[in-house]
């Protein structure tokens, strides 16, 4: 099953604009980064390997780093993975991974880690390539399978990611990422995140991931993120969180996010902490059957509470919603729940037709300020308040999505064989 046939129709790449600050991707083309090509086949690799760990770190070693402009190749065909690898400071490279590398190790971290990279492209040339991380062996105890660390001016991309023990991929810090035509497949359980992602000037598109955590979500401190066209079957939405101690979260736009099931359309969570979460935008949501719709939970009981009063959530805008909750009474298609300690301001709802497939819901706000909901507050003076549930009448014209642009219709059903090619 190719990633370009899955995702055909998300394929509408427009210019980055919005809360980008400059350019992402490498900085050079694809075809510079073909001077040398480094296949682990001739670094101790082969087809069929039980542990073809060991070749890649190899081949990256011995020849992408002494030779700029070049490809570390993994050809089509299926590997084991034990050791995992850590490829440290290279320039203008890329990696090709055409195969699927499966994991055969429980060891913890990460199976592959580019770290200091710059000017890279991690992609599958035949669309096919990936990693599948067999995680139901050692959920929650086990590694994540790709992990960015602070590199700049990189492209990840055309990649299947399959049932992470933990994370299937993690931006961490590092400026001008673009992570797109990716299709991620998680387990039917939490622990699994589709893309984690912070830093500064990242741009995350055309993704789409089945799974039961968070689709792609912004941590801190993160500023200048782009997350559009997102297609999150059976998750648990996306999100800005958590959030905790010396938070510093700005300038963050989601645009085009589609939702099929799950836990919630989009949460900002945190448990009291410290810091801020500023300028931000979520426009243009489509979700049906959700659990929760909008939820901003500052007091969220999975997290352990944060020594500070409360992350201060500011100028948020959520625009252009439509969908339903499954019951909109025991889970609103709303709720803002915020610190008492440092109160939301600036929250603001605009053309929001969320509602729920009971035909009765309720919104829920505390400490909150802003307008666009019937239970938050408006005002200059911004003091805490004990939480307020309203009920509310279906928007004025409401019609249910029943089709989202882009919906898989086959092959990634939360209780059919997680597919890899």
């Amino acid at each position: 099953m190719s990633i370009k046939s899955l995702l055909a129709s998300l394929l509408l790449i427009s210019a980055a604009s919005a809360q980008l600050s400059g350019h992402v991707g490498p900085t050079s083309s694809l075809s510079a980064k073909q001077v040398k090509t480094c296949s682990v086949l001739d670094y101790g690799g082969k087809v069929g390997s039980t542990d073809i760990g060991p070749a890649i770190q190899k081949a990256f070693d011995e020849c992408v780093t002494k030779n700029s402009g070049s490809t570390l190749y993994v050809p089509a065909g299926n590997y084991g993975m034990q050791t995992w690898v850590t490829l440290k400071n290279g320039s203008k490279w890329a990696f090709r991974l055409d195969g699927l590398i499966t994991r055969t190790a429980t060891t913890g971290g990460n199976m592959i880690a580019i770290q200091g990279a710059n000017d890279f492209e991690f992609y599958s040339a035949n669309s096919a390539g990936g990693i599948q991380g067999a995680g139901y062996q050692c959920r929650n105890a086990g590694p994540r399978l790709i992990r960015m660390v602070k590199s700049t001016n990189f492209s990840v991309h055309d990649l299947i990611l399959v049932d992470s023990p933990e994370f299937h991929l993690v931006v961490e810090a590092g400026s001008n990422g673009e992570v797109y035509n990716m299709a991620i497949r998680g387990a039917d359980i939490g622990g699994s995140d589709g893309v984690d992602v912070w830093g500064t000037n990242h741009w995350i598109h055309d993704v789409e991931v089945t799974n039961r955590d968070e689709c792609v979500t912004v941590k801190s401190p993160a500023s200048n993120i782009l997350v559009e066209r997102i297609w999150c079957n059976q998750s648990g939405g996306s999100a800005i969180g958590s959030l905790s101690d010396g938070t510093a979260i700005e300038k963050i736009q989601y645009k085009n996010v589609y939702t099929n099931g799950g836990n919630q359309v989009f949460m900002i969570k945190s448990n009291k902490g410290s810091g801020y979460v500023r300028d931000v935008t979520l426009d243009t949501f489509m979700a049906h059957g959700t659990a929760y719709g909008l939820n901003i939970d500052q007091y969220w009981s999975s997290q352990t509470p944060g020594s500070g009063a409360g992350v201060a959530l500011s100028d948020i805008t959520f625009s252009n919603w439509i969908g339903y909750v499954n019951d909109g009474v025991a889970r609103p298609p709303a709720q803002l729940i915020c610190a008492d300690g440092a109160p939301c301001t600036g929250i603001t709802l605009k053309n929001m037709n969320l509602w729920s497939k009971t035909e009765k819901a309720v919104v829920k706000c505390e400490s909150a300020y802003g307008s666009g909901l019937a239970c938050i507050k408006s005002g200059t003076t911004h003091t805490a308040y004990s939480k307020v549930t309203q009920s509310i009448s279906k928007p004025s014209g409401y019609v249910a999505p029943t089709v989202m642009p882009g919906d898989l219709k086959s092959g990634f059903a939360t209780n059919a064989a997680i597919p890899t090619p």
